[in-house]
């Protein structure tokens, strides 16, 4: 059948829901990485459009990448061909065709599509970089790359800045997350799993049901995350950006590298949610089986479930064990907290011997960065075993709400987990004195115990999965969430919320301590103002937020739960609101961003006088295009506008 010709025998309506339905489940099992199926699926979808129209063309463009997943850049090719006969101006078909091209061999032609891409009112910074690279490689002044063309261990190494310029402390990325209108901030550090950001979500919006996490790539589109190797892929590309904005010479820090953009988004069905990886799985039933045989270690011995027998062993290659042992012996380090640290430090015991047998002097610097990186990877393991033991605390207070009962019921069992959480972290701080996040891990731990002191339980909101529509579903679980925290508020008296005070000072105190072993690089840093979220470039290192801002923002959190609970209690509260906001100010982060987060305070009714008046709306740039302008109005808050070009990579990789 003729491409179209299913489109003139059924009617309209009913064509455009095929196509819309088609489009959809390919955008699903490409997602799922199931690229084959997606194929297909785009296939049936080609049959419903005629040749020439944008939707044809965005199909094209989407089989193309279902090939390059493969590596069959000769297929990728030609659907980007198809794709240009029908829409000669489809920046992304040029994007992809030029990089198949480029994997081809064939640099000449992967130029030519560069420099006709960069000729569009859409093109990119990266774009245009990669067409300046491309003309040098085409005139032999540097060989070619793999990807991209930019030469993995010069990224891999500026990823890791020195420690005289790091100061000791773990290289983390800055990130933004946005769900709705709200905006968190976010640290993550190399390694961090899927599992883990999808479970630190979920702990962030527990009401929130199925959702997918994206992230914005360097050409300004939306991509679906779905393991650790496109979270990798993000920090990375926030390593490039850095180091195209430093400059050759210049060397990495820690506040060069961009905020990493992160949006959550809503889904109908679990099944178009990512599957977690199967290694990653493996990786937290072992941490978990290994901390439960830690809790038994006292009782006496017993036969394992059939659960326990049933669970697949982790499956590690043997060069890694081979890594380890050599990390023990030559660096004093158990390294199996967690396994990952091969990959934290493999790049610079690589480099590092490799300039031994240069005999270059770079050598001893390397070890040290190495060194670094091992140490604050042992520390993060202890993190993330307190985490386990947190989220068992909270998992009782979730439970005790669910059934109503009072927190006296569950505090001791809760109060045991937050015990060995609270011993995790001081293992960690005593090791390394400069890991700011083991303080920040102990803050947060005195703010749930300030929480469950009070019986301020929240009951998390399950998904209402039987509203169809989207907006009616996220109207109904919002009011679902408000009337959950007006419950607890609701359990809350004026002697519970006293015997709150002391636990919340002690989250003061050690996001104080936090500050005292800051850098001396980092406490001398000049705090900038933040543009409003909703304007954030993140290819601007005016955006990028520094570990003091972090921390007076973390601070300013403190405040305002901490005023919920004493609102809750009837005790004065709105002196926290206002040295929040102070604290926000302090950090820099912009009156529209603060007046957002007061107004969703519970006692926002009664802070007029805090949030102020509503702001005189300035004046709109013009677009440079009616529809890009359209386009603008109806991207989500708390993230850049996205054009043209990130709709379409947003209908492919869904």
């Amino acid at each position: 059948m003729p491409k179209g010709a299913a489109a003139q025998t059924a009617p309209a309506g009913e064509a455009a829901e095929a196509l819309a339905k088609l489009k959809a489940d390919g955008n699903s099992s490409f997602a799922q990485r199931e690229y084959d199926k997606a194929m297909q699926l785009y296939d049936e979808a080609l049959k419903l459009v005629p040749a020439d129209a944008a939707d044809a063309a965005l199909l094209h463009s989407n089989k193309a990448a279902c090939h390059m997943m493969h590596k069959r850049y000769t297929e990728a090719v030609a659907e980007c061909t198809e794709a240009l006969d029908g829409q000669p101006n489809f920046f992304k078909a040029l994007i992809r065709r030029a990089k198949a091209y480029e994997q081809m061999g064939q640099h000449k032609q992967a130029l030519a599509d560069l420099q006709r891409a960069n000729k569009l009112d859409v093109a990119t910074e990266d774009s245009r970089v990669n067409e300046r690279r491309l003309k040098d490689v085409v005139a032999g002044k540097k060989p070619a790359g793999m990807g991209n063309g930019l030469a993995k261990k010069s990224a891999s190494a500026a990823a890791v800045p020195s420690k005289a310029s790091n100061s000791g402390r773990q290289v983390v990325f800055p990130a933004k997350l946005s769900y709705g209108d709200d905006t968190r901030l976010l640290q993550l550090v190399p390694g961090v799993t899927y599992l883990e950001l999808m479970e630190h979500v979920r702990q962030l919006y527990p009401a929130i049901g199925h959702y997918v996490l994206k992230f914005v790539d360097k050409e300004g589109d939306l991509v679906t995350l779905s393991n650790r190797g496109d979270i990798q892929r993000a920090m990375q590309e926030a390593v490039e950006q850095a180091a195209r904005s430093a400059g050759p010479r210049a060397q990495l820090t820690q506040q060069s590298l961009p905020p990493i953009r992160l949006q959550v988004v809503k889904v109908a069905s679990e099944a178009e949610v990512p599957k977690i990886p199967d290694e990653e799985m493996a990786y937290v039933k072992q941490m978990l089986a290994q901390l439960q045989r830690a809790q038994d270690a006292q009782k006496p011995s017993q036969q394992p479930s059939a659960e326990e027998e049933a669970a697949p062993p982790l499956q590690i290659d043997e060069w890694i064990l081979q890594f380890v042992d050599l990390l023990k012996e030559h660096c004093g380090i158990d390294p199996d907290k967690p396994l990952e640290c091969q990959e934290v430090g493999q790049d610079k015991l690589s480099s590092a011997f490799n300039a031994m047998m240069a005999d270059d002097p770079k050598s001893e610097a390397l070890l040290d960065q190495a060194m670094d990186k091992f140490e604050d990877q042992v520390c993060y393991g202890m993190y993330n075993q307190a985490t386990v033991h947190q989220y068992r605390g909270e998992f009782l207070m979730f439970k005790a709400a669910r059934e109503d009962k009072p927190a006296s019921d569950i505090a001791a069992d809760a109060e045991a987990e937050f015990q060995k959480a609270d011993k995790q972290l001081d293992s960690a701080i005593a090791y390394k004195k400069g890991f700011l996040d083991g303080y920040l891990g102990k803050s947060a731990l005195s703010q749930m115990r300030a929480k469950l002191a009070a019986n301020y339980l929240i009951t998390p909101v399950k998904p209402r999965e039987d509203i169809a529509d989207a907006k009616e579903r996220s109207a109904a679980e919002e009011a679902a969430n408000k009337e959950s925290q007006k419950k607890a508020m609701g359990r809350v008296t004026k002697e519970s919320a006293l015997a709150a005070e002391p636990l919340f000072e002690a989250a003061y105190t050690m996001i104080g301590k936090a500050v005292e072993n800051m850098s001396e690089e980092e406490q001398a840093k000049e705090i900038k103002q933040m543009k409003p979220t909703a304007e954030q470039d993140a290819s601007d290192p005016e955006n990028q937020t520094s570990v003091k801002q972090s921390l007076l923002i973390n601070h300013g959190n403190a405040k305002y739960e901490h005023s919920i609970l004493r609102a809750a209690g009837g005790l004065d509260w709105k002196p926290l609101v206002e040295e929040a906001a102070a604290k926000f100010r302090e950090a820099g982060a912009h009156s529209v961003d603060i007046r957002n987060a007061l107004q969703g305070h519970p006692m926002a009714a009664e802070m007029a006088d805090v949030i102020g008046p509503e702001p005189e709306p300035e004046p709109e740039p013009e677009a440079p295009k009616g529809e890009a302008k359209e386009e603008a109005k109806e991207a989500p808050k708390g993230l850049p506008s996205l054009g043209k070009p990130a709709k379409k990579k947003e209908e492919a990789k869904a």
